[in-house]
């Protein structure tokens, strides 16, 4: 099964746009609050070093906020990336 973890903040529309798709999708997922020490330090063992929520991990896979929204819609094939699992 897929593991999916969205590395959030307590004030971010575009995670509730993320997690918005996700619930569509009906793609189960895990939250994860990104000020956490263990949330940080996980991305950064895994090379992210981004400080802007959202982020996404697929698996071994990691997607910061730039790489999911183009403005503030969440890209296409990501939609469809997410969509297929």
């Amino acid at each position: 099964m897929t593991q999916i973890i969205v590395y959030t903040t307590q004030v971010c529309p575009k995670c509730n746009k993320l997690k918005e798709i996700l619930k569509t999708h009906n793609i189960e997922y895990q939250e994860s609050d990104m000020t956490s020490p263990d949330a940080l330090t996980e991305l950064r063992v895994n090379g992210v070093f981004s400080v802007t929520a959202p982020v996404l991990q697929v698996d071994n896979k990691f997607y910061t906020h730039e790489e999911l929204f183009h403005g503030n819609a969440v890209k296409k094939e990501i939609i469809d990336e997410l969509a297929e699992l």
